[in-house]
């Protein structure tokens, strides 16, 4: 039986280290501009639109704005980040009940999955136009999703040693 953070601590440090670091890394980085730049112009050019343009469409339009800078990355990709380090902290945290969630986080997965290529497909094909917002809720839970089987990969195997 394990017992808490302290367990986490001593088991998992890729996960702790590696995962986690990264996944605060890229949070931060698509947070971050507005914070840093006082205008489109400065974001225009900034490491981090050139960090995520492989990963993202940046679309201004399709982007939160915080005084008047938009993230650098669109609505749904700031879910997906911020509900990627979510995830893998809360399931990080409580990670002795991940096995007994397992089947629940991966059909949660699949069906925000789904729902991501679904909506964005129909975005794309412009059946319809989806809010920021909905983007925004349909990226966190499929990144959150995404954390706790990334939690379940590399804690479990770890603890069957």
């Amino acid at each position: 039986m394990h017992n808490g953070a302290s367990d986490v601590l001593k088991l998992h440090p890729v996960l702790l280290v590696v995962v986690l670091s990264a996944a605060l890394f890229f949070a931060a980085s698509a947070w971050s501009p507005p914070l840093i730049y006082e205008d489109i112009a400065g974001w225009a050019g900034s490491w981090q639109k050139k960090l995520f343009s492989f990963v993202c469409h940046q679309q201004i339009d399709r982007s939160f704005h915080i005084g008047g800078v938009p993230l650098a990355v669109c609505s749904r990709c700031t879910g997906i980040y911020s509900g990627l380090l979510s995830g893998l902290m809360i399931f990080s945290v409580i990670y002795a009940s991940v096995n007994y969630w397992k089947h629940y986080i991966t059909g949660i997965f699949l069906i925000g999955s789904l729902a991501a290529v679904v909506d964005g497909s129909a975005n794309i094909l412009e059946l319809w136009s989806t809010a920021d917002s909905y983007r925004s809720v349909i990226g966190a839970v499929w990144g959150f999703s995404a954390g706790g089987l990334l939690v379940f990969a590399i804690i479990i195997p770890r603890e069957k040693k």
